[in-house]
Protein backbone atom coordinates (compact mmCIF):
# COMPACT_ATOMS: atom_id res chain seq x y z
CA UNK A 1 0.00 0.00 0.00
CA UNK A 2 1.34 3.42 -0.93
CA UNK A 3 1.83 5.73 2.05
CA UNK A 4 -0.30 8.89 1.99
CA UNK A 5 2.87 10.99 2.35
CA UNK A 6 4.84 9.01 -0.22
CA UNK A 7 5.86 12.14 -2.21
CA UNK A 8 7.53 13.56 0.90
CA UNK A 9 9.14 10.22 1.74
CA UNK A 10 10.61 9.99 -1.76
CA UNK A 11 12.02 13.51 -1.54
CA UNK A 12 13.63 12.84 1.84
CA UNK A 13 15.13 9.54 0.68
CA UNK A 14 16.57 11.34 -2.33
CA UNK A 15 18.05 14.00 -0.04
CA UNK A 16 19.85 11.39 2.03
CA UNK A 17 21.03 9.47 -1.03
CA UNK A 18 22.08 12.41 -3.20
CA UNK A 19 22.69 15.49 -1.01
CA UNK A 20 23.82 17.86 -3.76
CA UNK A 21 20.78 20.11 -4.28
CA UNK A 22 20.36 23.41 -2.45
CA UNK A 23 17.43 22.88 -0.12
CA UNK A 24 16.72 22.90 3.60
CA UNK A 25 14.20 20.40 4.90
CA UNK A 26 13.28 20.76 8.57
CA UNK A 27 11.60 18.61 11.19
CA UNK A 28 9.87 19.12 14.54
CA UNK A 29 7.97 15.81 14.76
CA UNK A 30 5.07 17.57 13.01
CA UNK A 31 4.03 19.00 16.36
CA UNK A 32 0.21 19.23 16.38
CA UNK A 33 0.13 22.49 18.37
CA UNK A 34 2.10 24.28 15.68
CA UNK A 35 0.09 22.56 12.96
CA UNK A 36 -3.12 23.81 14.61
CA UNK A 37 -1.80 27.35 14.92
CA UNK A 38 -0.77 27.39 11.26
CA UNK A 39 -3.86 25.60 9.99
CA UNK A 40 -1.88 22.86 8.23
CA UNK A 41 -2.08 19.15 8.88
CA UNK A 42 1.54 18.70 7.80
CA UNK A 43 3.71 21.78 8.37
CA UNK A 44 7.18 20.26 8.54
CA UNK A 45 9.07 17.42 6.83
CA UNK A 46 7.94 14.56 9.08
CA UNK A 47 5.96 12.10 6.94
CA UNK A 48 5.68 9.36 9.59
CA UNK A 49 5.46 9.28 13.36
CA UNK A 50 8.42 7.76 15.20
CA UNK A 51 8.26 6.42 18.75
CA UNK A 52 11.26 6.62 21.08
CA UNK A 53 12.22 3.63 23.20
CA UNK A 54 11.46 5.06 26.60
CA UNK A 55 13.18 5.34 28.96
CA UNK A 56 16.27 4.09 27.11
CA UNK A 57 16.23 6.11 23.90
CA UNK A 58 19.05 8.43 24.92
CA UNK A 59 20.99 6.46 27.55
CA UNK A 60 24.64 6.79 26.55
CA UNK A 61 25.68 4.09 29.02
CA UNK A 62 23.41 1.30 27.70
CA UNK A 63 26.12 -0.68 25.92
CA UNK A 64 28.71 -0.26 28.69
CA UNK A 65 26.08 -1.47 31.18
CA UNK A 66 25.43 -4.52 29.03
CA UNK A 67 29.17 -5.21 28.85
CA UNK A 68 29.64 -5.52 32.59
CA UNK A 69 29.53 -2.07 34.18
CA UNK A 70 27.48 -1.85 37.37
CA UNK A 71 24.69 0.72 37.70
CA UNK A 72 25.04 3.54 40.19
CA UNK A 73 22.65 6.40 40.88
CA UNK A 74 23.13 10.12 41.31
CA UNK A 75 21.68 12.10 44.20
CA UNK A 76 18.79 12.96 41.84
CA UNK A 77 18.12 9.26 41.28
CA UNK A 78 19.48 9.16 37.71
CA UNK A 79 21.13 5.94 36.63
CA UNK A 80 24.79 5.95 35.67
CA UNK A 81 27.58 3.37 35.77
CA UNK A 82 30.93 2.73 37.37
CA UNK A 83 33.89 1.49 35.30
CA UNK A 84 34.37 -2.27 35.19
CA UNK A 85 37.96 -2.46 33.90
CA UNK A 86 40.61 -0.95 36.15
CA UNK A 87 43.59 -2.79 34.67
CA UNK A 88 44.33 -3.79 31.06
CA UNK A 89 45.13 -7.33 32.25
CA UNK A 90 41.37 -7.84 32.63
CA UNK A 91 40.76 -7.36 28.90
CA UNK A 92 42.03 -10.74 27.71
CA UNK A 93 39.49 -12.54 29.94
CA UNK A 94 36.58 -10.30 28.93
CA UNK A 95 33.90 -12.39 27.19
CA UNK A 96 31.42 -10.78 24.79
CA UNK A 97 27.89 -11.34 26.19
CA UNK A 98 24.73 -12.19 24.27
CA UNK A 99 22.91 -9.03 23.13
CA UNK A 100 19.67 -10.66 24.28
CA UNK A 101 20.89 -10.48 27.88
CA UNK A 102 21.25 -7.46 30.15
CA UNK A 103 20.06 -3.98 29.25
CA UNK A 104 20.29 -4.49 25.48
CA UNK A 105 18.10 -7.59 25.84
CA UNK A 106 15.60 -5.56 27.83
CA UNK A 107 15.54 -2.90 25.09
CA UNK A 108 15.01 -5.51 22.39
CA UNK A 109 12.05 -6.91 24.32
CA UNK A 110 10.59 -3.40 24.65
CA UNK A 111 10.96 -2.88 20.89
CA UNK A 112 9.09 -6.12 20.16
CA UNK A 113 6.26 -5.00 22.44
CA UNK A 114 6.13 -1.54 20.87
CA UNK A 115 5.87 -3.03 17.40
CA UNK A 116 2.85 -5.07 18.45
CA UNK A 117 1.10 -2.24 20.29
CA UNK A 118 1.60 0.58 17.76
CA UNK A 119 0.13 1.33 14.37
CA UNK A 120 1.85 -0.46 11.49
CA UNK A 121 2.69 2.94 9.98
CA UNK A 122 4.59 4.03 13.11
CA UNK A 123 8.38 3.76 13.17
CA UNK A 124 10.61 2.89 16.14
CA UNK A 125 13.66 5.10 16.64
CA UNK A 126 17.05 3.46 17.10
CA UNK A 127 18.35 4.03 20.65
CA UNK A 128 21.67 5.75 21.24
CA UNK A 129 24.76 3.91 19.98
CA UNK A 130 28.05 5.24 21.34
CA UNK A 131 31.28 4.67 19.41
CA UNK A 132 33.46 1.76 20.57
CA UNK A 133 36.00 4.23 21.97
CA UNK A 134 33.23 6.05 23.83
CA UNK A 135 32.06 2.74 25.32
CA UNK A 136 35.65 1.87 26.27
CA UNK A 137 35.95 5.22 28.07
CA UNK A 138 32.86 4.37 30.12
CA UNK A 139 34.17 0.87 30.88
CA UNK A 140 37.67 2.02 31.86
CA UNK A 141 37.30 5.56 33.15
CA UNK A 142 40.59 7.43 33.44
CA UNK A 143 42.51 4.19 32.84
CA UNK A 144 41.60 4.52 29.15
CA UNK A 145 43.93 7.47 28.65
CA UNK A 146 46.89 5.64 30.15
CA UNK A 147 46.12 2.65 27.91
CA UNK A 148 46.12 4.87 24.82
CA UNK A 149 49.75 5.71 25.55
CA UNK A 150 51.14 2.61 27.24
CA UNK A 151 48.94 -0.35 26.31
CA UNK A 152 47.58 0.27 22.78
CA UNK A 153 47.53 -3.45 21.88
CA UNK A 154 45.35 -4.34 24.85
CA UNK A 155 43.08 -1.38 24.12
CA UNK A 156 42.68 -2.50 20.51
CA UNK A 157 41.68 -5.94 21.81
CA UNK A 158 38.96 -4.35 23.95
CA UNK A 159 37.78 -2.18 21.05
CA UNK A 160 37.55 -5.28 18.84
CA UNK A 161 35.29 -6.95 21.40
CA UNK A 162 33.12 -3.86 21.89
CA UNK A 163 32.80 -3.44 18.12
CA UNK A 164 31.69 -7.05 17.72
CA UNK A 165 29.01 -6.56 20.38
CA UNK A 166 27.75 -3.30 18.84
CA UNK A 167 27.49 -4.92 15.40
CA UNK A 168 25.45 -7.81 16.82
CA UNK A 169 23.21 -5.40 18.73
CA UNK A 170 22.49 -3.18 15.71
CA UNK A 171 21.87 -6.15 13.42
CA UNK A 172 19.43 -7.61 15.95
CA UNK A 173 17.50 -4.32 16.15
CA UNK A 174 17.43 -4.11 12.35
CA UNK A 175 16.14 -7.70 12.19
CA UNK A 176 13.44 -7.14 14.81
CA UNK A 177 12.18 -3.83 13.39
CA UNK A 178 12.49 -4.50 9.68
CA UNK A 179 11.08 -1.58 7.67
CA UNK A 180 9.59 -0.04 10.80
CA UNK A 181 12.97 1.10 12.04
CA UNK A 182 13.94 4.77 11.99
CA UNK A 183 17.72 4.31 12.18
CA UNK A 184 18.36 7.94 13.14
CA UNK A 185 18.67 8.45 16.89
CA UNK A 186 19.70 12.11 16.94
CA UNK A 187 18.47 14.56 15.89
CA UNK A 188 14.88 13.36 15.92
CA UNK A 189 14.23 13.69 12.21
CA UNK A 190 12.57 11.22 9.89
CA UNK A 191 14.71 8.48 8.37
CA UNK A 192 14.13 4.96 7.09
CA UNK A 193 15.56 1.61 8.18
CA UNK A 194 18.76 1.57 6.11
CA UNK A 195 21.91 1.79 8.23
CA UNK A 196 22.48 2.99 11.78
CA UNK A 197 23.36 5.99 13.97
CA UNK A 198 26.53 6.41 16.02
CA UNK A 199 27.75 9.08 18.43
CA UNK A 200 31.49 9.75 18.22
CA UNK A 201 32.07 12.22 21.05
CA UNK A 202 35.57 11.21 22.16
CA UNK A 203 37.39 13.07 19.39
CA UNK A 204 38.02 16.14 21.53
CA UNK A 205 39.55 13.95 24.27
CA UNK A 206 42.29 12.44 22.08
CA UNK A 207 44.67 13.62 19.39
CA UNK A 208 43.52 13.58 15.74
CA UNK A 209 45.92 10.68 15.09
CA UNK A 210 44.50 8.69 18.01
CA UNK A 211 40.97 9.51 16.87
CA UNK A 212 41.64 7.88 13.51
CA UNK A 213 43.36 4.82 14.98
CA UNK A 214 41.11 4.14 17.97
CA UNK A 215 37.73 5.51 16.85
CA UNK A 216 37.18 6.08 13.12
CA UNK A 217 38.75 2.70 12.28
CA UNK A 218 36.16 0.87 14.39
CA UNK A 219 33.21 2.96 13.25
CA UNK A 220 34.12 2.02 9.67
CA UNK A 221 34.12 -1.64 10.72
CA UNK A 222 30.57 -1.31 12.06
CA UNK A 223 29.47 0.43 8.86
CA UNK A 224 30.80 -2.47 6.77
CA UNK A 225 28.40 -4.82 8.59
CA UNK A 226 25.44 -2.59 9.46
CA UNK A 227 25.05 -0.30 6.48
CA UNK A 228 25.54 3.45 6.02
CA UNK A 229 26.17 5.55 9.11
CA UNK A 230 24.24 8.54 10.46
CA UNK A 231 27.15 10.24 12.18
CA UNK A 232 27.14 12.55 15.20
CA UNK A 233 30.04 14.22 16.92
CA UNK A 234 29.51 17.11 19.32
CA UNK A 235 32.75 18.93 18.63
CA UNK A 236 33.70 19.90 15.07
CA UNK A 237 36.98 21.81 15.18
CA UNK A 238 39.60 22.36 12.44
CA UNK A 239 42.02 19.66 13.56
CA UNK A 240 39.33 16.97 13.29
CA UNK A 241 37.52 18.01 10.10
CA UNK A 242 39.57 15.71 7.86
CA UNK A 243 38.87 12.83 10.23
CA UNK A 244 35.14 13.52 9.97
CA UNK A 245 35.40 13.58 6.19
CA UNK A 246 37.18 10.22 6.22
CA UNK A 247 34.36 8.36 8.01
CA UNK A 248 33.10 5.99 5.35
CA UNK A 249 29.63 5.74 3.84
CA UNK A 250 27.98 8.61 5.73
CA UNK A 251 24.32 9.40 5.10
CA UNK A 252 24.10 12.30 7.55
CA UNK A 253 26.19 14.42 9.88
CA UNK A 254 25.07 16.17 13.06
CA UNK A 255 27.05 18.37 15.42
CA UNK A 256 26.60 20.61 18.45
CA UNK A 257 26.35 24.23 17.39
CA UNK A 258 27.47 25.34 20.85
CA UNK A 259 30.83 23.55 20.87
CA UNK A 260 31.90 23.63 17.22
CA UNK A 261 33.30 26.04 14.66
CA UNK A 262 31.25 28.47 12.62
CA UNK A 263 28.40 26.47 11.04
CA UNK A 264 29.10 28.30 7.78
CA UNK A 265 32.54 26.65 7.75
CA UNK A 266 31.06 23.19 8.34
CA UNK A 267 28.56 23.84 5.55
CA UNK A 268 31.39 24.86 3.25
CA UNK A 269 33.50 21.79 4.09
CA UNK A 270 30.76 19.15 3.94
CA UNK A 271 28.25 20.35 1.31
CA UNK A 272 27.77 18.04 -1.64
CA UNK A 273 29.25 15.12 0.31
CA UNK A 274 26.59 14.28 2.91
CA UNK A 275 23.25 15.48 4.25
CA UNK A 276 23.78 18.11 6.96
CA UNK A 277 21.41 17.83 9.93
CA UNK A 278 22.08 20.44 12.63
CA UNK A 279 19.67 20.78 15.53
CA UNK A 280 18.46 24.16 16.77
CA UNK A 281 17.24 24.35 20.35
CA UNK A 282 15.95 27.06 22.65
CA UNK A 283 18.53 29.76 23.41
CA UNK A 284 20.99 28.49 20.81
CA UNK A 285 21.83 32.14 20.10
CA UNK A 286 23.39 32.32 23.58
CA UNK A 287 25.72 29.34 23.10
CA UNK A 288 29.45 29.93 22.72
CA UNK A 289 29.60 28.50 19.22
CA UNK A 290 27.26 31.29 18.09
CA UNK A 291 28.25 34.19 20.35
CA UNK A 292 31.93 33.88 19.43
CA UNK A 293 31.03 34.64 15.81
CA UNK A 294 30.34 38.24 16.81
CA UNK A 295 27.24 38.46 14.64
CA UNK A 296 24.82 39.62 17.36
CA UNK A 297 22.20 37.00 16.50
CA UNK A 298 19.39 37.98 18.85
CA UNK A 299 17.19 34.87 18.88
CA UNK A 300 16.70 31.40 17.44
CA UNK A 301 15.02 32.82 14.33
CA UNK A 302 18.16 34.78 13.46
CA UNK A 303 20.32 31.68 13.98
CA UNK A 304 18.14 29.70 11.57
CA UNK A 305 18.36 32.56 9.06
CA UNK A 306 22.16 32.55 9.40
CA UNK A 307 22.17 28.84 8.52
CA UNK A 308 19.88 29.37 5.53
CA UNK A 309 21.94 32.28 4.24
CA UNK A 310 25.08 30.12 4.53
CA UNK A 311 23.77 27.35 2.27
CA UNK A 312 25.79 26.72 -0.89
CA UNK A 313 24.42 25.66 -4.26
CA UNK A 314 25.24 22.03 -3.38
CA UNK A 315 24.02 22.07 0.25
CA UNK A 316 21.24 19.71 1.24
CA UNK A 317 20.21 20.22 4.86
CA UNK A 318 17.61 18.62 7.11
CA UNK A 319 17.48 20.94 10.12
CA UNK A 320 15.92 19.69 13.33
CA UNK A 321 13.88 22.15 15.38
CA UNK A 322 14.39 20.76 18.86
CA UNK A 323 11.38 20.18 21.09
CA UNK A 324 12.69 22.85 23.50
CA UNK A 325 11.58 25.41 20.90
CA UNK A 326 7.98 24.44 21.58
CA UNK A 327 8.27 26.62 24.69
CA UNK A 328 8.69 29.55 22.28
CA UNK A 329 5.68 29.03 20.06
CA UNK A 330 5.77 32.51 18.49
CA UNK A 331 9.44 32.10 17.53
CA UNK A 332 8.76 28.65 16.08
CA UNK A 333 5.92 29.95 13.93
CA UNK A 334 8.18 32.80 12.82
CA UNK A 335 10.82 30.19 11.85
CA UNK A 336 8.20 28.28 9.84
CA UNK A 337 7.32 31.48 7.97
CA UNK A 338 11.01 31.98 7.22
CA UNK A 339 11.27 28.49 5.71
CA UNK A 340 8.14 29.16 3.70
CA UNK A 341 9.52 32.49 2.46
CA UNK A 342 12.68 30.72 1.25
CA UNK A 343 10.56 28.08 -0.51
CA UNK A 344 11.51 25.28 1.87
CA UNK A 345 8.12 24.46 3.44
CA UNK A 346 5.93 21.59 2.24
CA UNK A 347 3.27 24.20 1.45
CA UNK A 348 5.70 25.94 -0.90
CA UNK A 349 6.18 22.64 -2.72
CA UNK A 350 2.68 22.41 -4.17
CA UNK A 351 3.80 20.12 -6.99
CA UNK A 352 4.24 17.38 -4.39
CA UNK A 353 0.53 17.32 -3.70
CA UNK A 354 1.09 17.80 0.04
CA UNK A 355 -1.71 19.45 1.98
Amino acid sequence: MIHKNEPMIKLLKAAYNNPTQKFCYYGCNNNPQIAGALGFELWDWTPQQTLNIEPYYWNTHTIALSLGCKPIFTSEGKEWIEPCISDVSQIKDFIIPDVRNGRTGEILSIIEKMLLESNSDTLIRLPDIQSPLGVAELMMGEALYMALLINPEELHELLEKITTFIIKYILEIQKVCGNRLNALCHPQNWYNEVGYYISDDTNSMVSPEMHIEFSVKYIDRITEKCGPVLYHSCTWTPQYIENMKSVRNKKMINWSVGSSIDPAEIIKEMSGKVLLAPHIGANVHKEEGITKLGLSLKDEYEVVKYFLDSLQENTTMYMNLHESLLEKKEILIKIYNLFHEYGYSPQASLSMGIK
